[in-house]
């Protein structure tokens, strides 16, 4: 009932815009979902690549407007990844992992950015020149080392696992959320959370 009513409260004043970019009207974090794009298109660049390497034709293109397109998807992955860093706590060990995944996939994207800038004047080539591949794959490597960093926030830190998006009673232990890593080793039990 208190919670019906919370929720009721929190509709007719609306969400910030942080809840929002969160996901919190959806009742879904939105990081994971856009952290998909541009690993997909990435990925996506290193085999069109390779293809092109072996001789089929139109790859070039079609690798560069993947790289794009996965710089399109990093920037809307960056702006919620950055939106949840901002509510972990400054000096704890969540954050320290987060600024870990954040440095390592900024750096991906980085090497993405000069891939892309690189190729674009010869995105219409017959070739594929070994320097966009070497960067493809550094970048791609790069960003699955950041997604395991990433991965063990949730599946070993539990960040954002359980989330309850709206506690009736935030004091109470039983309804904290475990989207707050501080809270989790409080209320949890979990150690160096």
């Amino acid at each position: 009932m208190a919670e019906a009513r919370g929720q009721g409260e929190r509709r007719s004043r609306g969400w910030s815009a942080k809840e929002v970019i969160q996901g919190k009207p959806i009742r879904r974090p939105t990081h994971p979902f856009f952290v998909v794009f541009p690993i997909a298109f990435f990925s996506g660049a290193v085999v069109l690549d390779i293809l092109g390497r072996l001789g089929l034709e139109g790859t070039p293109l079609a690798a560069t407007y993947a790289v794009t397109a996965g710089l399109i998807g990093a920037v809307f992955a960056i702006l919620t990844g950055l939106v949840d860093r901002s509510q972990m706590r400054p000096g704890s060990r969540i954050r320290a992992v987060a600024t870990r995944h954040m440095v390592t996939q900024l750096t991906a994207t980085a090497v993405f950015a000069i891939d892309l800038a690189v190729r674009w004047g010869n995105r219409h080539s017959a070739n594929v020149s070994v320097l966009w591949l070497v960067l493809d794959v550094l970048g791609t490597a790069t960003v699955i080392a950041g997604g395991d960093v990433g991965a063990q926030m949730v599946f070993r830190m539990g960040y954002r696992v359980g989330e309850t998006p709206e506690p009736a009673d935030p004091a109470t232990p039983s309804r904290v959320s475990q989207t707050d890593p501080d809270a989790v080793g409080r209320v949890g039990g979990s150690e160096g959370v």
